[in-house]
């Protein structure tokens, strides 16, 4: 950049025109609609140097302001000439053409012509335009028998005649459509040159002798950082952070390496690519003195609620530091790596990263919260240099968690058997979906995919056959959309009865424990089947919202005439919303065989036998006595 600012001063030095002027410049700090910005970088001395050396034939532009890289003139008149040839001996423009012009803050094409014959030259303009035309006629110094003229859509805009004879001017003229120019020389040794400039692009047809000066591409650049934080490419201010931190800037397209100053913090340094396909966003993080690291991240991909997002931290080490630690706050972290390795959590909620003397990366995998919109959560880096003093970095990661692309219809409570799922598009766009359930293993269980159409819905029937903690993963737009879901499957039903001892005659109960996890009352049916009845017993009852293991009795008298002593009754527990039981079990029944064999006596009475037995008992004990004596 220096070394090509100082070849185009030694070129307007070397600039010898009569009637010269230099530019005339009325300020420093006025602003106007008409200004140019220069591709290249100068400094505000560099810049007024060129300013003040650069001379100009006929007319002389006027500069009000100046800064920046930047040149304001009076007029368009004025812009014109500055894009205009300097003289008829200095066929160049100025800064070499290297800048970029604007009207009314608005980019604008430059077409600047410039004669190289007598030959009649056309152009074209489709709208309706002016022409801003240097013309210079003139003849030599020995015959006066010379003339030239120019010649504008054949108006002549100058004309010399005789020994040593001159004019020029810099004006300009409406054109609209088809227009000519030209050089006229009659006689000997007569002269005329000619430089025309439009803002628009025109169509000429000789293009070897025509000058475009395009606005170069430019890409737009949004940084985030602090309040108040001037940014520079070098030496060169290219703006001031707002009160919310952030600078949008259009600059043209290419590699910058940008330096952020802010006062009380450190000074931080970033590199960019700025492309017109996509806008560069930059966030960085400036670390105040108090602070050790200076800390840039970013994550990977866009956040949807309930899905697993990564955050990638550059850490940079301001002084060599010491005892490193890291701590998350406000978000569930799932995973720290540091150096490729997963890092453990401490007790006291910290991650030990050591010593750190050169830039590391950090990534933080965390559980992104249910609901969309803008969030927040804090990263803290403590540690100390080698002299002992203790710093610590505070960043507030802020992140926005995107609406899912379509609405999802969940059961209130998931249980065993078939659970419905029903998603509805309302992104507009069709797209497949892919559903995957998970047990605590992270073994796959069951998966299912369909095509989701614009605003339609499709209903997914997940399986879920035991008790326990399970993950459902839903992907969509080919894995751009990611969202999990957590499921609980309590057990329903837990039999506490399994086995029963009854004699025939007795009550026999069999009970069961059942939970109600939803809000809303519940109502079941149990059924116990019985081989000795010809029905099931049934009972009817209801469970109160939330609660958690109620107890429920099924009772039966046992029959008298039972001919085995062990029976396998049957339980099922029947939810009226849904069409196979939410439990089945078994219960045995086993009847005491001194039971079986009281019963078996032919027309005897349980009572009656039992007094018999007794009567004789005591009778044998008797005899037995008398025996003896």
């Amino acid at each position: 950049m220096i070394k090509r600012s100082i070849l185009f001063l030694l070129v307007l030095l070397c600039v010898s025109t009569v009637n010269a002027g230099t530019t005339s410049i009325l300020s420093s700090d006025q602003t106007s609609d008409y200004y140019v910005e220069l591709n290249s970088q100068y400094t505000d001395e560099l810049l007024l140097s060129a300013l003040n050396t650069t001379s100009w034939s006929a007319y002389v532009p006027v500069v009000v302001g100046y800064g920046d890289n930047k040149i304001y003139f009076s007029s368009e008149k004025d812009l014109a000439r500055f894009c205009t040839a300097l003289a008829y001996n200095v066929r160049t423009l100025a800064f070499s053409g290297e800048y970029t012009v604007y009207i009314e803050d608005q980019l604008v094409p430059v077409t600047t012509y410039y004669s190289t014959s007598t030959t009649t030259r056309t152009g074209y303009v489709e709208n309706a335009q002016y022409a801003y035309i240097y013309a210079v006629a003139y003849t030599g110094a020995d015959y006066y028998g010379s003339e030239s003229c120019i010649y504008f859509n054949s108006e002549s805009l100058a004309h010399a005649e005789g020994k040593s004879a001159a004019s020029g001017q810099f004006t300009s003229r409406a054109v609209s459509g088809t227009y000519d120019h030209r050089v006229a020389c009659l006689g000997y040794q007569g002269y005329g040159f000619y430089s025309v400039t439009i803002f628009d692009y025109v169509d000429y047809d000789d293009t070897l002798v025509t000058t475009l000066i395009e606005p170069p591409d430019r890409g737009t650049v949004s940084i985030n950082t602090e309040p108040e934080t001037a940014v520079y490419d070098g030496d060169i201010l290219l703006g001031t952070t707002d009160n919310g931190g952030l600078l949008q800037i259009d600059i043209p397209v290419g590699e910058y390496n940008l330096k952020l100053v802010k006062e009380g913090y450190w000074d931080a340094y970033e590199s960019i690519n700025v492309n017109i396909e996509n806008e560069t966003e930059l966030f960085v993080s400036l670390a105040p003195k108090t602070a050790i690291f200076q800390v840039s991240n970013e994550f990977s991909g866009n956040l949807y609620p309930n899905s697993v997002g990564t955050l990638s931290m550059d850490i940079t080490p301001l002084k060599e530091a010491y005892a490193t630690k890291l701590r998350v706050s406000g978000v569930e972290v799932s995973k720290v790596y540091y150096q490729t390795q997963e890092l453990p959590k401490g007790s006291d909620g910290y991650y030990i990263l050591g010593d750190v003397t050169s830039i590391q990366n950090i990534e933080i995998e965390f559980k992104t919260p249910a609901s969309w919109g803008e969030k927040t959560f804090t990263v803290e880096l403590d540690a100390v240099d080698i002299e002992g003093t203790a710093y610590t970095n505070l960043e507030t990661i802020n992140y926005e968690v995107l609406e899912l692309p379509f609405l999802l219809e969940m059961p209130e409570t998931f249980g065993i058997g078939i659970n419905d799922i029903t998603l509805t598009d309302q992104s507009g766009t069709a797209y497949s979906v892919l559903m995957v359930l998970y047990d605590s293993e992270d073994v796959e269980q069951w998966s299912s995919s369909s095509n989701l159409l614009e605003y339609c819905d499709y209903t997914f029937e997940v399986p879920i056959d035991d008790a326990g903690d399970y993950t459902l993963e839903l992907t969509a737009k080919t894995g751009t959309v990611k969202t999990y879901y957590s499921i609980e499957i309590i057990e329903p039903v837990t039999l506490i009865t399994e086995e029963i001892t009854a004699n025939p005659g007795s009550v026999a109960t069999v009970q069961f424990k059942i939970s109600n996890p939803t809000s809303n009352v519940k109502y079941y049916t149990s059924e116990l089947t019985c081989p000795f009845f010809n029905e099931s017993i049934a009972k009817t009852f209801s469970i109160a919202p939330k609660t958690v293991d109620k107890t429920v009795d099924i009772s039966f008298e046992v029959p008298e005439e039972l001919d085995l002593e062990n029976y396998q009754l049957t339980l099922e527990i029947f939810d009226p919303d849904k069409t196979d039981p939410i439990y089945f079990g078994n219960v045995v029944l086993t009847i005491p065989s001194s039971s079986l064999f009281l019963a078996s006596v032919p027309g005897g009475n349980t009572t009656l036998i039992l007094l018999a037995a007794a009567v004789l008992l005591i009778a044998g004990t008797f005899a037995a006595l008398r025996l003896k004596k």
